[in-house]
Protein backbone atom coordinates (compact mmCIF):
# COMPACT_ATOMS: atom_id res chain seq x y z
CA UNK A 1 0.00 0.00 0.00
CA UNK A 2 1.20 3.15 -0.82
CA UNK A 3 2.02 5.86 1.74
CA UNK A 4 0.46 9.46 1.12
CA UNK A 5 2.91 11.92 0.37
CA UNK A 6 3.10 14.95 2.63
CA UNK A 7 1.49 18.44 1.03
CA UNK A 8 4.88 20.19 0.85
CA UNK A 9 6.02 17.35 -1.14
CA UNK A 10 3.40 17.72 -4.10
CA UNK A 11 3.66 21.67 -3.57
CA UNK A 12 7.37 20.99 -4.56
CA UNK A 13 6.36 18.78 -7.35
CA UNK A 14 3.76 21.53 -8.86
CA UNK A 15 6.40 24.15 -8.56
CA UNK A 16 9.08 22.08 -10.06
CA UNK A 17 7.03 20.87 -13.22
CA UNK A 18 5.68 24.71 -13.87
CA UNK A 19 8.80 25.77 -13.49
CA UNK A 20 10.61 23.50 -15.76
CA UNK A 21 7.67 24.00 -18.37
CA UNK A 22 8.22 27.61 -18.80
CA UNK A 23 11.90 27.10 -19.47
CA UNK A 24 13.10 28.59 -15.86
CA UNK A 25 16.07 26.29 -14.10
CA UNK A 26 14.94 24.87 -11.26
CA UNK A 27 16.46 23.51 -8.37
CA UNK A 28 14.67 20.29 -8.35
CA UNK A 29 11.80 18.73 -6.08
CA UNK A 30 13.66 17.58 -3.19
CA UNK A 31 15.73 21.18 -2.64
CA UNK A 32 12.51 22.74 -2.84
CA UNK A 33 10.30 20.58 -0.44
CA UNK A 34 13.40 21.22 1.68
CA UNK A 35 12.90 24.64 1.67
CA UNK A 36 8.91 24.72 1.52
CA UNK A 37 9.13 22.47 5.12
CA UNK A 38 11.06 25.04 6.50
CA UNK A 39 8.57 27.82 5.57
CA UNK A 40 5.78 25.34 6.40
CA UNK A 41 6.96 24.27 10.28
CA UNK A 42 7.77 28.33 11.19
CA UNK A 43 4.27 29.27 9.95
CA UNK A 44 2.56 26.68 13.02
CA UNK A 45 4.78 28.73 15.66
CA UNK A 46 2.94 32.29 16.94
CA UNK A 47 3.84 35.70 18.31
CA UNK A 48 1.85 36.68 20.87
CA UNK A 49 -0.83 34.69 19.98
CA UNK A 50 -0.45 35.83 16.60
CA UNK A 51 0.54 33.17 14.10
CA UNK A 52 4.00 34.01 11.96
CA UNK A 53 3.52 35.78 8.09
CA UNK A 54 6.65 36.42 6.13
CA UNK A 55 7.78 36.34 2.26
CA UNK A 56 10.78 34.31 1.63
CA UNK A 57 12.79 34.75 -2.28
CA UNK A 58 14.92 32.19 -3.90
CA UNK A 59 17.88 34.14 -5.00
CA UNK A 60 21.44 33.66 -6.14
CA UNK A 61 23.35 35.91 -4.12
CA UNK A 62 26.27 35.16 -7.21
CA UNK A 63 23.88 36.81 -9.65
CA UNK A 64 21.01 38.03 -7.83
CA UNK A 65 19.64 40.12 -10.84
CA UNK A 66 20.62 38.66 -14.23
CA UNK A 67 17.96 41.16 -15.96
CA UNK A 68 18.58 44.33 -14.04
CA UNK A 69 17.40 47.28 -15.90
CA UNK A 70 19.86 49.41 -17.56
CA UNK A 71 18.51 52.82 -16.03
CA UNK A 72 16.06 51.23 -12.72
CA UNK A 73 13.70 53.70 -11.36
CA UNK A 74 14.01 54.45 -7.50
CA UNK A 75 11.23 52.12 -6.41
CA UNK A 76 13.34 49.44 -7.89
CA UNK A 77 14.19 46.83 -4.94
CA UNK A 78 17.67 46.61 -3.51
CA UNK A 79 18.86 43.70 -1.44
CA UNK A 80 21.05 44.47 1.95
CA UNK A 81 23.61 41.57 2.49
CA UNK A 82 23.41 40.50 5.95
CA UNK A 83 27.15 40.42 7.33
CA UNK A 84 26.69 36.63 8.03
CA UNK A 85 24.66 34.24 6.40
CA UNK A 86 23.00 32.05 8.50
CA UNK A 87 21.05 28.65 8.55
CA UNK A 88 17.59 28.23 7.25
CA UNK A 89 16.09 26.73 10.07
CA UNK A 90 12.86 27.29 11.89
CA UNK A 91 14.08 29.20 14.89
CA UNK A 92 16.33 31.74 12.94
CA UNK A 93 13.49 32.24 10.44
CA UNK A 94 11.04 32.78 13.12
CA UNK A 95 12.99 35.76 14.32
CA UNK A 96 13.72 37.02 10.94
CA UNK A 97 10.19 37.04 9.76
CA UNK A 98 9.80 39.60 12.65
CA UNK A 99 12.16 42.33 11.31
CA UNK A 100 10.97 41.31 8.15
CA UNK A 101 6.88 42.31 7.13
CA UNK A 102 5.99 40.50 4.42
CA UNK A 103 3.62 43.72 2.90
CA UNK A 104 7.18 46.06 2.86
CA UNK A 105 10.28 43.32 2.72
CA UNK A 106 11.19 40.07 1.90
CA UNK A 107 14.03 37.43 3.09
CA UNK A 108 16.78 36.31 0.32
CA UNK A 109 17.21 32.92 0.81
CA UNK A 110 19.64 30.17 -1.01
CA UNK A 111 21.09 26.66 -0.81
CA UNK A 112 24.73 25.16 -1.15
CA UNK A 113 26.21 22.51 -2.82
CA UNK A 114 24.54 20.13 -0.05
CA UNK A 115 21.42 21.62 -0.62
CA UNK A 116 21.08 23.13 2.45
CA UNK A 117 19.43 26.65 2.64
CA UNK A 118 20.46 30.03 4.03
CA UNK A 119 19.15 33.07 4.95
CA UNK A 120 22.04 35.96 3.25
CA UNK A 121 19.92 39.62 2.94
CA UNK A 122 16.76 41.26 3.00
CA UNK A 123 14.45 42.57 0.05
CA UNK A 124 13.37 46.07 0.17
CA UNK A 125 10.29 48.05 -1.90
CA UNK A 126 8.16 45.17 -1.61
CA UNK A 127 5.04 47.40 -0.92
CA UNK A 128 5.10 48.62 -4.81
CA UNK A 129 4.94 44.47 -5.59
CA UNK A 130 2.03 44.08 -3.18
CA UNK A 131 0.67 47.35 -4.26
CA UNK A 132 -0.28 45.65 -7.73
CA UNK A 133 -0.89 42.52 -6.18
CA UNK A 134 -4.09 44.09 -3.89
CA UNK A 135 -5.11 46.20 -7.36
CA UNK A 136 -4.04 49.64 -5.86
CA UNK A 137 -1.12 50.12 -8.13
CA UNK A 138 -1.07 49.56 -12.22
CA UNK A 139 2.92 49.45 -12.74
CA UNK A 140 5.80 48.40 -11.00
CA UNK A 141 9.20 46.01 -10.82
CA UNK A 142 8.42 41.98 -10.15
CA UNK A 143 10.20 41.03 -7.00
CA UNK A 144 13.14 39.02 -7.34
CA UNK A 145 14.82 35.48 -7.69
CA UNK A 146 13.48 32.42 -9.23
CA UNK A 147 10.27 31.88 -6.79
CA UNK A 148 8.69 33.61 -4.16
CA UNK A 149 6.89 31.79 -1.36
CA UNK A 150 4.48 34.30 0.52
CA UNK A 151 3.36 32.39 4.09
CA UNK A 152 -0.26 34.18 5.19
CA UNK A 153 -1.44 32.00 7.80
CA UNK A 154 -0.99 28.91 9.72
CA UNK A 155 0.56 25.61 7.21
CA UNK A 156 -0.74 28.28 4.14
CA UNK A 157 2.29 28.75 2.10
CA UNK A 158 1.62 30.47 -1.95
CA UNK A 159 4.26 30.19 -4.71
CA UNK A 160 4.75 32.89 -7.53
CA UNK A 161 7.70 33.57 -10.20
CA UNK A 162 7.63 37.30 -10.73
CA UNK A 163 4.52 38.31 -11.39
CA UNK A 164 2.26 34.96 -12.06
CA UNK A 165 0.85 32.33 -9.90
CA UNK A 166 2.13 29.13 -9.69
CA UNK A 167 0.55 26.76 -6.94
CA UNK A 168 -0.97 27.25 -3.30
CA UNK A 169 -1.28 25.10 -0.23
CA UNK A 170 -3.88 25.65 1.88
CA UNK A 171 -3.79 23.58 5.35
CA UNK A 172 -3.38 20.24 3.21
CA UNK A 173 -4.84 21.00 -0.13
CA UNK A 174 -3.33 21.70 -2.85
CA UNK A 175 -4.04 24.27 -5.38
CA UNK A 176 -2.60 24.98 -8.81
CA UNK A 177 -4.99 27.24 -10.28
CA UNK A 178 -7.45 29.80 -9.25
CA UNK A 179 -11.08 30.88 -10.45
CA UNK A 180 -11.47 33.90 -11.87
CA UNK A 181 -14.68 34.19 -12.18
CA UNK A 182 -14.82 38.07 -12.26
CA UNK A 183 -13.57 37.55 -16.14
CA UNK A 184 -16.07 34.78 -17.24
CA UNK A 185 -19.38 32.48 -15.77
CA UNK A 186 -21.99 32.68 -14.24
CA UNK A 187 -20.63 35.34 -11.89
CA UNK A 188 -19.53 37.72 -14.30
CA UNK A 189 -22.71 37.06 -15.88
CA UNK A 190 -24.55 38.35 -12.53
CA UNK A 191 -22.15 41.33 -12.24
CA UNK A 192 -22.78 42.65 -15.75
CA UNK A 193 -25.69 45.11 -15.20
CA UNK A 194 -23.73 46.56 -12.72
CA UNK A 195 -20.51 46.65 -14.88
CA UNK A 196 -22.86 47.56 -17.79
CA UNK A 197 -24.38 50.82 -15.71
CA UNK A 198 -21.04 52.24 -14.39
CA UNK A 199 -20.10 51.93 -18.25
CA UNK A 200 -22.42 54.13 -19.24
CA UNK A 201 -22.64 56.66 -16.40
CA UNK A 202 -19.09 57.29 -18.30
CA UNK A 203 -20.15 57.52 -21.21
CA UNK A 204 -22.54 60.23 -20.37
CA UNK A 205 -19.99 62.13 -18.68
CA UNK A 206 -17.97 62.38 -22.11
CA UNK A 207 -20.54 63.27 -24.14
CA UNK A 208 -22.84 61.23 -26.98
CA UNK A 209 -19.72 61.88 -29.28
CA UNK A 210 -17.61 59.71 -27.28
CA UNK A 211 -19.44 56.71 -28.03
CA UNK A 212 -16.75 55.21 -30.05
CA UNK A 213 -14.08 56.12 -27.60
CA UNK A 214 -15.65 54.67 -24.45
CA UNK A 215 -15.65 51.06 -26.25
CA UNK A 216 -12.21 51.60 -26.64
CA UNK A 217 -11.58 51.75 -22.80
CA UNK A 218 -14.07 49.27 -22.33
CA UNK A 219 -11.83 46.57 -21.33
CA UNK A 220 -10.12 48.62 -19.19
CA UNK A 221 -13.53 50.01 -17.47
CA UNK A 222 -14.14 46.57 -16.69
CA UNK A 223 -11.06 45.62 -15.05
CA UNK A 224 -11.31 48.97 -13.30
CA UNK A 225 -14.79 47.87 -11.80
CA UNK A 226 -13.55 44.55 -11.03
CA UNK A 227 -10.55 45.66 -9.08
CA UNK A 228 -12.57 47.80 -7.12
CA UNK A 229 -14.64 44.83 -6.01
CA UNK A 230 -11.59 42.65 -5.48
CA UNK A 231 -10.05 45.54 -3.37
CA UNK A 232 -13.12 45.30 -0.86
CA UNK A 233 -12.74 41.42 -0.30
CA UNK A 234 -9.11 41.90 0.00
CA UNK A 235 -10.04 44.76 2.57
CA UNK A 236 -12.35 42.69 4.28
CA UNK A 237 -9.69 39.72 4.06
CA UNK A 238 -7.16 41.65 5.64
CA UNK A 239 -9.31 42.64 8.82
CA UNK A 240 -9.33 38.78 9.77
CA UNK A 241 -11.99 38.38 11.33
CA UNK A 242 -14.39 37.35 7.91
CA UNK A 243 -16.98 38.98 7.03
CA UNK A 244 -19.90 38.64 4.08
CA UNK A 245 -20.74 41.09 0.88
CA UNK A 246 -23.89 40.51 -1.04
CA UNK A 247 -24.48 41.89 -3.62
CA UNK A 248 -28.41 41.97 -4.62
CA UNK A 249 -31.10 44.31 -6.25
CA UNK A 250 -33.81 43.88 -3.20
CA UNK A 251 -34.02 43.70 0.69
CA UNK A 252 -36.22 40.87 0.75
CA UNK A 253 -35.53 38.11 3.13
CA UNK A 254 -33.05 40.48 4.90
CA UNK A 255 -32.81 42.87 8.01
CA UNK A 256 -29.96 45.17 7.92
CA UNK A 257 -29.50 46.58 11.05
CA UNK A 258 -27.73 49.48 10.13
CA UNK A 259 -29.33 50.79 7.23
CA UNK A 260 -27.04 53.46 5.22
CA UNK A 261 -27.08 54.94 1.16
CA UNK A 262 -23.36 55.15 0.40
CA UNK A 263 -23.13 56.46 -3.09
CA UNK A 264 -19.39 58.07 -2.91
CA UNK A 265 -17.39 54.67 -4.26
CA UNK A 266 -19.61 54.33 -7.89
CA UNK A 267 -19.16 58.35 -8.45
CA UNK A 268 -15.59 58.06 -7.49
CA UNK A 269 -15.06 55.29 -9.79
CA UNK A 270 -16.77 57.49 -12.62
CA UNK A 271 -14.67 60.29 -12.05
CA UNK A 272 -11.80 58.11 -12.20
CA UNK A 273 -12.81 57.15 -15.62
CA UNK A 274 -13.34 60.37 -17.02
CA UNK A 275 -10.33 62.19 -15.82
CA UNK A 276 -8.24 58.88 -16.55
CA UNK A 277 -9.59 59.12 -20.37
CA UNK A 278 -9.22 62.70 -20.54
CA UNK A 279 -5.34 62.81 -19.52
CA UNK A 280 -5.34 60.16 -22.11
CA UNK A 281 -6.62 62.18 -24.87
CA UNK A 282 -4.53 65.09 -23.94
CA UNK A 283 -1.07 63.36 -23.56
CA UNK A 284 -1.77 61.83 -26.63
CA UNK A 285 -2.53 64.79 -28.42
CA UNK A 286 0.62 66.60 -26.97
CA UNK A 287 2.72 63.39 -28.43
CA UNK A 288 1.29 63.60 -31.73
CA UNK A 289 1.20 67.07 -32.19
CA UNK A 290 3.58 69.05 -30.53
CA UNK A 291 6.79 66.35 -29.65
CA UNK A 292 8.32 66.92 -33.60
CA UNK A 293 11.70 68.34 -33.87
CA UNK A 294 9.98 70.99 -35.87
CA UNK A 295 7.86 72.21 -33.00
CA UNK A 296 9.42 74.63 -30.81
CA UNK A 297 6.49 75.27 -28.33
CA UNK A 298 3.58 74.02 -26.97
CA UNK A 299 0.40 75.77 -25.99
CA UNK A 300 0.00 76.65 -22.71
CA UNK A 301 -3.42 76.18 -21.98
CA UNK A 302 -2.95 72.29 -23.71
CA UNK A 303 0.32 71.87 -20.81
CA UNK A 304 -2.52 72.81 -18.24
CA UNK A 305 -5.25 71.35 -19.34
CA UNK A 306 -3.02 68.00 -18.94
CA UNK A 307 -1.78 68.73 -16.07
CA UNK A 308 -5.09 69.34 -14.35
CA UNK A 309 -6.54 66.31 -15.45
CA UNK A 310 -3.49 63.85 -14.70
CA UNK A 311 -3.87 65.39 -11.12
CA UNK A 312 -7.85 65.10 -10.81
CA UNK A 313 -7.02 61.61 -11.69
CA UNK A 314 -4.30 60.85 -8.67
CA UNK A 315 -6.91 62.26 -6.92
CA UNK A 316 -9.87 60.00 -7.86
CA UNK A 317 -7.51 57.22 -7.25
CA UNK A 318 -7.00 58.53 -3.89
CA UNK A 319 -10.69 58.77 -3.41
CA UNK A 320 -11.54 55.41 -4.39
CA UNK A 321 -9.07 53.92 -2.01
CA UNK A 322 -10.64 55.43 0.78
CA UNK A 323 -13.91 54.44 -0.14
CA UNK A 324 -12.93 50.78 -0.14
CA UNK A 325 -10.91 51.29 2.80
CA UNK A 326 -14.27 52.67 4.49
CA UNK A 327 -16.59 50.42 3.51
CA UNK A 328 -13.80 47.30 4.46
CA UNK A 329 -13.69 48.09 7.56
CA UNK A 330 -17.86 48.10 8.28
CA UNK A 331 -17.34 44.29 7.90
CA UNK A 332 -16.48 44.46 11.79
CA UNK A 333 -19.86 44.41 12.41
CA UNK A 334 -21.46 40.97 12.18
CA UNK A 335 -23.62 40.47 9.61
CA UNK A 336 -23.11 41.04 5.67
CA UNK A 337 -22.49 43.92 4.24
CA UNK A 338 -25.41 44.70 1.54
CA UNK A 339 -24.63 46.45 -1.42
CA UNK A 340 -26.41 47.13 -4.79
CA UNK A 341 -25.34 45.95 -8.12
CA UNK A 342 -23.68 49.77 -8.85
CA UNK A 343 -22.06 49.11 -5.57
CA UNK A 344 -23.60 51.47 -3.85
CA UNK A 345 -23.76 50.26 -0.33
CA UNK A 346 -27.08 49.78 1.38
CA UNK A 347 -25.89 48.95 4.65
CA UNK A 348 -24.01 46.95 7.00
CA UNK A 349 -25.00 44.17 9.83
CA UNK A 350 -27.39 42.70 7.95
CA UNK A 351 -29.01 39.39 8.73
CA UNK A 352 -31.05 36.74 6.47
CA UNK A 353 -34.04 35.90 7.24
CA UNK A 354 -34.81 32.66 5.05
CA UNK A 355 -34.37 29.25 6.72
CA UNK A 356 -34.35 27.54 4.32
CA UNK A 357 -30.80 25.28 2.86
CA UNK A 358 -30.36 24.69 -0.57
CA UNK A 359 -29.31 21.00 -0.54
CA UNK A 360 -27.04 19.64 -2.08
CA UNK A 361 -24.32 22.74 -3.06
CA UNK A 362 -22.40 22.34 -6.06
CA UNK A 363 -19.04 23.09 -5.63
CA UNK A 364 -17.55 24.24 -9.02
CA UNK A 365 -13.81 23.82 -10.25
CA UNK A 366 -14.40 25.67 -13.21
CA UNK A 367 -15.37 29.34 -13.63
CA UNK A 368 -18.04 28.07 -16.23
CA UNK A 369 -19.65 25.84 -13.82
CA UNK A 370 -19.67 23.06 -16.14
CA UNK A 371 -21.50 20.01 -15.39
CA UNK A 372 -18.37 17.74 -15.08
CA UNK A 373 -17.15 20.24 -12.64
CA UNK A 374 -19.55 20.08 -10.50
CA UNK A 375 -19.30 18.36 -7.14
CA UNK A 376 -21.94 18.39 -4.31
CA UNK A 377 -21.27 19.13 -0.89
CA UNK A 378 -23.06 19.12 2.40
CA UNK A 379 -24.21 22.97 3.20
CA UNK A 380 -24.37 22.15 6.80
CA UNK A 381 -20.37 21.18 6.44
CA UNK A 382 -19.85 24.91 6.27
CA UNK A 383 -20.46 27.58 9.51
CA UNK A 384 -23.27 29.88 9.80
CA UNK A 385 -21.86 32.79 7.80
CA UNK A 386 -21.89 30.90 4.66
CA UNK A 387 -24.78 28.56 5.20
CA UNK A 388 -26.99 32.24 5.80
CA UNK A 389 -25.37 33.16 2.36
CA UNK A 390 -26.32 29.71 0.68
CA UNK A 391 -29.77 30.50 1.73
CA UNK A 392 -30.31 33.80 0.70
CA UNK A 393 -28.19 33.53 -2.69
CA UNK A 394 -30.58 30.22 -3.48
CA UNK A 395 -33.87 31.87 -2.77
CA UNK A 396 -33.05 35.27 -4.61
CA UNK A 397 -31.71 34.33 -8.44
CA UNK A 398 -29.48 36.84 -10.02
CA UNK A 399 -27.70 38.13 -5.92
CA UNK A 400 -24.50 36.87 -5.58
CA UNK A 401 -22.39 36.84 -2.10
CA UNK A 402 -19.13 36.27 -1.18
CA UNK A 403 -17.93 35.35 2.10
CA UNK A 404 -14.38 35.76 3.65
CA UNK A 405 -13.50 32.82 6.56
CA UNK A 406 -11.38 33.81 9.11
CA UNK A 407 -8.54 32.38 7.76
CA UNK A 408 -8.88 34.50 4.63
CA UNK A 409 -10.25 31.94 2.49
CA UNK A 410 -12.96 33.90 -0.27
CA UNK A 411 -15.81 31.92 -1.50
CA UNK A 412 -18.44 32.99 -4.38
CA UNK A 413 -21.86 31.95 -4.40
CA UNK A 414 -24.73 32.09 -6.89
CA UNK A 415 -28.00 30.56 -8.50
CA UNK A 416 -27.59 28.83 -11.34
CA UNK A 417 -30.57 27.29 -13.09
CA UNK A 418 -32.02 24.96 -10.27
CA UNK A 419 -28.74 24.66 -8.21
CA UNK A 420 -26.61 26.91 -5.93
CA UNK A 421 -23.31 27.25 -7.29
CA UNK A 422 -20.16 28.03 -4.72
CA UNK A 423 -16.78 28.49 -5.91
CA UNK A 424 -13.57 28.37 -3.99
CA UNK A 425 -9.84 29.25 -4.57
CA UNK A 426 -10.99 32.98 -6.00
CA UNK A 427 -8.39 35.17 -7.82
CA UNK A 428 -8.79 38.08 -6.05
CA UNK A 429 -4.96 38.88 -6.25
CA UNK A 430 -3.83 40.55 -9.42
CA UNK A 431 -1.81 37.82 -10.29
CA UNK A 432 -0.46 37.84 -13.77
CA UNK A 433 0.73 35.37 -16.31
CA UNK A 434 3.89 33.64 -15.83
CA UNK A 435 7.06 34.47 -17.49
CA UNK A 436 10.36 32.87 -17.75
CA UNK A 437 12.29 36.37 -17.74
CA UNK A 438 11.58 39.05 -15.64
CA UNK A 439 10.30 41.99 -17.36
CA UNK A 440 12.24 45.69 -17.20
CA UNK A 441 9.16 47.24 -16.03
CA UNK A 442 5.59 45.82 -15.33
CA UNK A 443 2.56 47.96 -16.53
CA UNK A 444 -1.37 46.88 -16.49
CA UNK A 445 -2.88 49.98 -18.21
Amino acid sequence: MRTPSHPVSELARAVNRSLERHGVRSPGTTVLARLFQTVYLTTLKTEEGAPLQMRVALIDPRNPDPDAPRNPRPDHWMITRLERPLPLTVSNLAKLSRAADPWNSSLAVHYDARGQFFVWGLVDQTIHFNAILVREADSGYAPPGTIQVAATGPATLTVYREMGFIARLAQDKLLKRQNDVFYSGPILGQLGPGIEKYIRKVQRRLGSNRTKLVSDYRNWLQRKWVDTLCRLLIGIQRCRHGGALLIARRTKDLHVKYSINYERLPKALTDLAVATIQSDLLSDRICSNYLEPSKDSLPVALYLDESVTDGDRGDCEKEVTGCVRFISSLSGVDGLILVAPDLIVQGFGGEVLTKHDPDPVYLSEDTRARERDLSPVDPTHFGMRHRSMMRYCFAHPGSVGFVVSQDGEVRALTRLRDRLIMWENLKILSFWGLVPRRPRKLKRR
